[in-house]
């Protein structure tokens, strides 16, 4: 077993440049059909709109932002589409510096005041945590200021298990922030049904545990999983074996025949679990996978979504596979440090198909770098912004409102091309798609 030390210890954080604009604060609206103004911007929440009794509006979301964030989707069902649209209108990229002051205190301390005085507390509880992985730490940016929208918000307690092995370290930072008196929780169980206990507890103690990214408590008829909607709040994410289906018609067409990889994250969680089952199961006849999982509740190719673990991996299904055609995973960045396998074993990079969930510049900027016709990628969507839907679902739900057990976020394949490459994007591991803006990431990540 690899002790956390170990993980910790292999993480690299790429750093970002400076885009540091001053401009107005978040507008935020808390009451149906009523008129706020906050730091210059004026908002209207529509009147008889839906969701406008619990002062949301789903019809403000800008367009430029859900195409950024989800790439040119279907909408899903409506109660899952109208809280999607709902977050995103409250994904203000022009801030003031006092609300970015704000956000900056909260993402590095455990405990936060947001300056509302509002009575409610926030709790976020990351089976990794912001040191350990970059994803993590906008994911968990995300969240922060999605809360910083809400005046009624008037703390923040935050906990990491920086992805340890003990599953009940895990439980036991969803413990703390019961035992703190938070409101509401929000997170990714990386252990899966192993935090089954302590989130049960925390909805007994009448406090909503709402995951993001797909981060079912156990997938659905998984011994032991916990039920969405009736065991906990929500779970909000892809539908995880359409995605896994999507992935595998990647393979298929872009393989036809061949061998391929698949890498996956922390050791039997659910979103990894959820669409390797079904990439696997979609794999047409001519595509072999050359490291099956070792049943349908197991994954494989387990990386921790740790880049020095991924190299592992992928050094390791090379030396016995030099002629894998294709790979799928749900982390870019960690594919991309993962190519270096092929230069050491001398193997070029070419007649290769990759399908991917998250868009992380670097790997896009070394394909196009490569400029090699025969390899090509498609991904999805980053994901980090999907804690801000967790923030806004569990605000609705604390009003009382209808929340689905499953907010089914969409998603869409899409063909990497060199506008997919950012040059002067502020941090090249931070996903293209997520709505955390620049000046903010300056700050979080330093300058070039």
């Amino acid at each position: 077993m690899i002790g956390v030390m170990a993980v910790l210890a292999m993480i690299a954080v790429a750093c970002g440049d400076d885009d540091a604009a001053t401009t107005t604060t978040a507008a935020t609206t808390t009451t149906a059909a009523a008129t706020t103004t906050t730091g210059g911007e004026t908002t209207t929440t529509a009147a008889g709109g839906p969701l406008s009794e619990y002062g949301e509006d789903p019809g403000a979301a800008d367009e430029a932002l859900i195409t950024k964030a989800l790439g040119p989707v279907d909408p899903s069902d409506e109660g899952s589409w109208n809280i999607i649209l709902a977050s995103i209108a409250r994904a203000h990229q022009d801030l003031d510096q006092a609300t970015i002051d704000t956000a900056m205190e909260c993402w590095s301390n455990q405990t936060c005041e947001t300056g509302t005085g509002g009575e409610l507390v926030m709790g976020y509880a990351d089976g990794g945590g912001d040191t350990v992985n970059v994803w993590r730490g906008v994911s968990h940016m995300e969240a922060i200021l999605q809360a910083l929208t809400y005046p009624e918000i008037g703390s923040i307690v935050s906990t990491a298990a920086n992805f340890d092995l003990d599953p009940e370290v895990h439980a036991n930072q969803v413990r703390f922030l019961i035992q703190s008196g938070v409101d509401f929780i929000v997170g990714y169980p990386d252990v899966g049904v192993a935090l089954a206990a302590a989130v049960t507890e925390a909805e007994a103690a009448g406090i909503p545990y709402l995951s993001f990214s797909a981060g079912y408590v156990g997938l659905p008829g998984q011994e032991g999983a916990l039920t969405p909607g009736e065991d906990y709040t929500s779970v909000i994410g892809e539908d995880l074996c359409a995605l896994g289906e999507s992935f595998a018609d990647v393979l298929n067409d872009g393989v036809g025949a061949g061998t391929v990889g698949m890498l996956g994250g922390t050791p039997g969680n659910a979103l990894t679990l959820g669409w390797q089952r079904c990439t696997t199961a979609g794999l047409a006849d001519g595509v072999e996978l050359v490291n099956p999982p070792a049943n349908e509740n197991s994954t494989t190719g387990d990386t921790y979504w740790v880049n020095s673990f991924a190299l592992e991996a992928v050094r390791g299904l090379l030396t016995t596979n030099p002629d894998i055609k294709g790979w799928v995973y749900e982390y870019s960045d960690g594919l991309y440090t993962g190519l270096q396998a092929y230069d050491e074993l001398a193997i070029p990079v070419a007649n290769l198909t990759v399908a991917l969930r998250t868009d992380e510049q670097t790997l896009f900027c070394d394909w196009v770098a490569r400029a090699e016709p025969t390899y090509n990628i498609w991904y999805s969507a980053g994901g980090n912004f999907q804690s801000r839907i967790a923030v806004t679902a569990a605000m609705l739900a604390l009003q009382g409102a209808d929340v689905p057990g499953q907010i089914v976020v969409p998603h869409v394949m899409r063909q990497v091309t060199t506008a997919d490459c950012n040059p002067d994007r502020v941090n090249a591991v931070v996903s293209g798609t997520s709505l955390v803006p620049d000046a903010v990431l300056a700050l979080m990540y330093g300058s070039n």
